[in-house]
C-alpha cells in the first residue's frame, strides 16, 4: 500500500491504525484482505468529501495504463491491486474516527479486492476464458456490505453494532444477539442503490472501470 502525496500525518496515522486493528480483530478473510492490500502497491488517497461524494471511493488509477497491462502482461492479484486506488473522505476520519476509517477500508477494500480479481482474470482471459470474474454492481455491493457486517460482529463493540443496525446491515435476534441481516442488506441495496437481484443489477465491474479483455 502506498499513500498519495500531501496526506496529512494525522490521516496517515489513522489509516495505519485502522489496518492494524483489522489485522488484530478481523476474521480470516479480513486479515487476508488487509495483508494483501498492505503488501501491494494499491494507492490510498485522502480527499474532502465534496470531491468524492461518499465516505470512500474505489477506482482505477489510470484505466488506459491498466488496459495496456491487461493486453501485454499476466497480472497477479497483488499486481492487479496496484492498479487500484481507495479514496477516503477527510470527514470520514474527522467525524467517524477509527470506526469510520476501519469501516471504510473494510467496505472499499472488498471493492478493491473484487476489482483486482477482475483485472487479474482479464489479463489471463486468452488462456483461461472460463475463469473471467466480472461481477455486477449488485454483487459488488452485496459482498462489500456482508464483509462490513462480518467485521462489525467481529469487533462486537456497541458503537459498531449500533451502526450496523442503523444501516440495516445487522439485525438483532430475540436473544439479543446480532447477525448479518441478508434481508436488510437487500432492502438497503434496493432503496439506497436502486439495485435488485431479479431486476436492475447495475453495470458489470469491467464497464464501471472501463476494462477490456485481453
Amino acid at each position: 500500500m502506498i499513500f498519495d502525496t500531501g496526506i496529512a500525518i494525522k490521516y496517515r496515522q489513522s489509516i495505519d491504525d485502522a489496518f492494524s486493528t483489522i489485522l488484530d480483530k478481523g476474521n480470516n478473510f479480513h486479515r487476508f484482505l488487509a495483508g494483501l492490500i498492505l503488501e501491494s502497491k494499491m494507492l490510498v488517497r485522502v480527499m474532502p468529501v465534496r470531491k468524492i461524494n461518499a465516505s470512500g471511493l474505489t477506482g482505477l488509477i489510470n484505466a488506459g495504463e491498466t488496459n495496456d497491462k491487461i493486453a501485454s502482461e499476466r497480472l497477479s492479484l497483488r499486481e492487479a491491486l496496484g492498479e487500484v486506488y481507495i479514496a477516503i473522505a477527510e470527514e470520514t476520519i474527522d467525524t467517524g474516527g477509527q470506526r469510520g476509517c476501519e469501516g471504510t477500508f473494510i467496505h472499499e477494500g472488498r471493492h478493491a479486492y473484487d476489482f483486482a480479481q477482475t483485472i487479474e482474470s482479464f489479463s489471463n482471459a486468452d488462456v483461461n476464458p472460463l475463469s473471467i470474474f466480472d461481477p455486477t454492481l449488485y454483487e459488488l455491493e452485496l459482498e462489500a456490505h456482508k464483509t462490513a457486517g462480518d467485521y462489525m460482529l467481529q469487533v462486537a463493540m456497541e458503537e459498531y453494532l449500533d451502526e450496523g443496525l442503523q444501516l440495516m446491515i445487522l439485525g438483532r435476534g430475540e436473544d439479543g444477539a446480532c447477525f448479518v441481516d441478508d434481508e436488510g442488506i437487500h432492502c438497503r441495496l434496493r432503496d439506497n442503490y436502486g439495485l435488485t437481484l431479479d431486476g436492475n443489477q447495475g453495470k458489470f465491474a469491467s464497464k464501471l472501470l472501463g476494462l477490456e479483455q485481453r
